[in-house]
């Protein structure tokens, strides 16, 4: 990662002050969500890719923290793929499926085996429209529709066509999207939290974008009201700018886009 003398503008230094001193308190980690915090949201959910300078970034604090993990909803093997960062540990498909860093497979977690069969029952029953690509990850899914004419009219559409779903399993709206996930078996909450306790993290930054972080930024705050924690909850706007006003509730503090959050990443990187 090349040295720069300039200093971050000032929209990056409130937040590297926070994320400074929480990492100050060490054993400390980053938990990150993918799309749309460190990866821009693209048409083509496959084509995703880490914003520039990211890559680097996370390298080198992976080589300083205790921990450095990324909390998603993609399959495992899919989010190594697309961060190109092998020293990552990836709680995937919401925290339901885990690979440790280095490793070639992940870990279910118990139950998986029928959430996937209640999942694909939810599947069979999302209408086929234009502009819908279902991202089909076995223990969860999740039905894009940014591609549609209508998105709205299309979600909708689509929340119809599921109907009431499987016992176990819940339907949570994201962006352009809808997250269909099993119940009780793990989400980035829980994934969080188990992060937290498997490596007595006493200071963590986490960052993410979207209304399924709020998991995640609630399990900080509540380790960070009880006192075990020291915690900097960083929110992330879209590429267009625009924030879920529960995101931006919840967070310390705001980066404009993830691009932002990249250069974010560098500057918390460089130390």
């Amino acid at each position: 990662m090349a040295e720069s003398s300039r200093a971050p503008g000032p929209a990056l230094r409130e937040p590297l002050s926070l994320a400074r001193e929480a990492l100050a308190a060490e054993p400390a980690g980053l938990l990150t969500d993918f799309d749309g915090t460190l990866s821009p949201i693209v048409a083509d959910p496959g084509a995703a890719r880490l914003a520039e300078g990211a890559a680097g970034a996370l390298t080198a604090l992976a080589s300083r923290l205790t921990v450095v993990a990324v909390v998603t909803g993609r399959a495992p093997l899919d989010a190594r793929r697309m961060t190109g960062v092998p020293q990552l540990l990836v709680a995937g498909n919401h925290g339901t499926e885990w690979l440790e860093p280095g490793a070639d497979a992940a870990t279910e977690a118990p139950g998986a085996a029928d959430a996937r069969r209640r999942v694909a029952l939810v599947l069979a029953r999302v209408p086929t429209a234009a502009g819908v690509e279902i991202e089909d990850k076995g223990v969860s899914a999740t039905v894009h529709y940014r591609a549609a004419g209508d998105p709205e009219a299309t979600r909708r559409a689509i929340v119809d066509g599921i109907g009431e779903p499987e016992p176990g399993v819940e339907l949570r709206r994201g962006r352009m999207s809808i997250e269909i996930r099993p119940v009780g078996i793990g989400d980035k909450g829980s994934a969080t939290r188990d992060i937290i306790d498997r490596f007595g993290l006493r200071g963590a930054v986490v960052m993410g974008d979207d209304i399924t972080d709020l998991d995640m930024f609630r399990a900080v705050a509540e380790a960070r009201a009880a006192g075990r924690l020291r915690g900097a909850i960083m929110g992330v706007a879209g590429s267009d700018g625009e924030t879920p006003p529960e995101v931006a509730a919840a967070a310390d503090a705001l980066l404009e886009s993830p691009e932002a959050a990249a250069r974010f990443l560098v500057e918390l990187a460089r130390g």
